[in-house]
């Protein structure tokens, strides 16, 4: 299956391991934060008929945009990803003119985070596709996520018990695009960059951020866009589509228990 006929992808190099992204990767986190965010605002504007749910909902996109964008200075030194969240909320609700009591404003940013945690689903397909990958590859994770609320995503999809080491780069030094955490990922594995294929979405914090590690990358991409760079690069308009293509190169290698040590 080639997810873009008029372009051949560059065959995947053989390797033993394959590391995924998570956030609108493993994920479709970014739809899943809309629907949560426009529900919070709806809320909040039936409580401050002042305010409009669309005033509400863009100024907590812009403010959110500014402030991970600016991770290091704005929101690390707060300590925890759950001070982070409510500082951005708190700051959005502020910039939008609303100010809540300490209760209520918790109580919105705890909203927000359940809504988009139940939202997550494990898609029976998906689910199976890394099944069968397991007996294949060495599977991991590197996110530049917190550890408690990327472990809960895995778990709520249904995928946790495929994966042998789960980096979460958030509050332990440095973030993807840097390679640190892909080298971690590689120790946890005992595995050498270079046979590590490493899927995620975002071009600069993923692709770039891989190839610099020495890992091969490869691209989700839904628009089909063509990648920004000279080097060639695997890519794929979507999860299901990579892993059809994972799996069927997949079922040309030996099982990890028959493979010859």
């Amino acid at each position: 299956m080639n997810p873009h006929p008029h372009q051949p992808t560059p065959p995947l190099p053989a390797v033993t391991t394959v590391l995924f992204d998570i956030d609108n990767t493993l994920i479709p986190t970014r739809a899943i934060w809309q629907s949560a965010l426009d529900a919070v605002a709806a809320r909040l504007a039936d409580t401050h008929p002042g305010v409009s749910a669309a005033v509400i909902a863009s100024t907590y996109l812009r403010t959110s945009d500014r402030l991970w964008s600016d991770y290091d200075r704005a929101l690390a030194p707060l300590g925890s990803h759950t001070a982070a969240r409510r500082h951005v909320w708190e700051t959005a609700l502020s910039e939008a003119g609303l100010e809540l009591s300490e209760r209520q404003l918790n109580a919105h940013v705890e909203d927000f985070a359940h809504r988009q945690m139940r939202a997550i689903r494990p898609v029976p397909a998906i689910v199976d596709a890394f099944r069968r990958l397991a007996e294949v590859y060495q599977l991991g994770v590197v996110t530049n996520g917190d550890a408690d609320q990327q472990h809960a995503k895995l778990e709520q999809a249904g995928l946790d018990p495929y994966f042998e080491t789960v980096v979460c780069a958030l509050g332990n030094g440095h973030r993807k695009p840097h390679p640190a955490p892909f080298h971690r990922a590689c120790d946890d594995l005992a595995v050498r960059p270079d046979q590590c294929l490493y899927v995620g979405d975002e071009w600069d914090t993923d692709v770039v951020g891989a190839r610099a590690a020495g890992l091969h990358p490869v691209w989700i991409t839904p628009t089909g866009q063509p990648p920004p760079g000279s080097a060639p690069t695997t890519r794929f308009t979507s999860l299901a589509s990579c892993l059809t293509v994972l799996c069927d190169h997949a079922a040309r290698r030996p099982t990890r228990e028959t493979e010859p040590t």
